[in-house]
């Protein structure tokens, strides 16, 4: 596994790079990805992340995460021996840590969510429905109760609302 940290700009990116690390390869391992893969994570201002929106979504506001998905990890065509590029997970830290209260959050925690829940979309999950996001959400909470073991911190009180509703978009 290969994880690319990009923050050209120097911002706080709320959690630490070696958990950022954590996060992808405990979400592969979650969902079975055995494979070597590279993925790309990203920290980018309000201003860069509203233009990325507005480009791929037609949305012309911030947001707290996008990803772009290249390759699926389990397509039969790829050599099982060869990197698969997964893709690449965007944050936003401003708009994460701005909105973290609001969901009950610290900014580390909903952080750990955005990674987790953008790499889920790098591999394939979506939301656009009532199931496929209830789903999404079981496997971010087991993913983010499992880092929470490896930190030695109590699973239990990791807690998730329901965010991949996108309500109003």
């Amino acid at each position: 596994m290969a994880v690319l940290i990009s923050n050209d700009a120097e911002l706080d990116t709320l959690i630490a790079a070696s958990e950022i690390e954590e996060a992808v390869l405990c979400t592969l391992e979650h969902e079975g990805v055995e494979r070597p893969v590279e993925v790309s994570v990203s920290f980018v201002d309000d201003e860069e992340m509203r233009g990325l929106n507005r480009t791929w979504r037609e949305i012309d506001a911030p947001t707290d995460v996008l990803s772009f998905e290249c390759d699926s990890p389990f397509d039969e065509d790829i050599p099982v021996d060869e990197a698969v590029e997964l893709g690449d997970v965007i944050l936003a830290p401003g708009v994460i840590a701005a909105q973290a209260a609001e969901f009950g959050n610290t900014p580390a925690e909903e952080c750990r969510l955005m990674l987790v829940h953008g790499l889920l979309h790098l591999l394939g999950y979506d939301h656009l429905e009532d199931a496929e996001a209830a789903d999404m959400e079981a496997r971010e909470i087991e993913v983010l109760r499992e880092l929470a073991r490896r930190r030695g911190d109590d699973p239990d009180d990791v807690k998730i609302g329901p965010t991949t509703r996108h309500q109003g978009e």
